[in-house]
Order: structure tokens, then sequence, then C-alpha cells
């Protein structure tokens, strides 16, 4: 089993993006800056991003390809949902059954230091 986290942004961030620009709401908003930086995967992560992710599901897979595998494509009855999620993709964080964490990168995945968030 593993857990999926992903960065949430509030709709009143999505409008201040949507009206002030990308730039200027990720000095507003600390969330909008680590969805920003992590959208490139590891070379962004910050440790301290770890506060903006909220778990959103755990998935029964036998390894990080497969929870990605299954995270886009199913099948559904591996995923208990937690929250509304999308799939998964280069930023988000996977975190395995011994508290390993891993980020979605570009091409694979890269070990991190998270911090789980309750």
């Amino acid at each position: 089993m593993f857990k999926v986290f992903q960065i949430r942004p509030s709709q009143t961030v999505t409008e201040a993006v949507n009206s002030i620009g990308h730039s200027a709401a990720a000095q507003a908003h600390p969330i909008w800056e680590a969805k920003l930086e992590t959208m490139h995967g590891s070379e962004g992560y910050k440790s301290q991003y770890s506060e903006h992710y909220e778990h959103v599901c755990d998935i029964a897979a036998e390894d990080l390809d497969a929870v990605f595998h299954i995270g886009n494509m199913g099948p559904e009855e591996k995923i208990n949902r937690i929250a509304p999620m999308h799939s998964i993709s280069v930023g988000d964080v996977v975190v395995d059954m011994i508290g390993d964490a891993y980020i979605v990168d570009s091409f694979g995945f890269e070990k991190i230091d998270f911090d789980e968030v309750a």
C-alpha cells in the first residue's frame, strides 16, 4: 500500500493566479509557490513544501511504477480515495509502507525528505 500526496490549492488561490498571474500569486500564496516549483519534480522540491501536500489516496500496488499506472489508468478498485485528486503527475509525492517518500520526477521517481502533515 502506498500513500499519495498532492498539492491542492484553494479556489481563492486559483482565482488569484487568474487575476494577478503566476509569479505574483506565488509571492502572495506559499502553496502556489510550492505548486509551481514542484511541477519540475525533484529539482524544484524543498522539504518545507511538504506542509502544502494533502493525502489524497492510498493505492494498492507492487512498486512505484505500478502506483503511477494505477493512479492514471486504474483499476479503480486499487485506489482508496480520501480527497479529490487529479491523475498522478510530476510533483506528486508517494510514500511507501516504511515511510520512504518519493516525488514523481520528469522521468521516474526521486527519494526526498518529506514530513507527512495530518
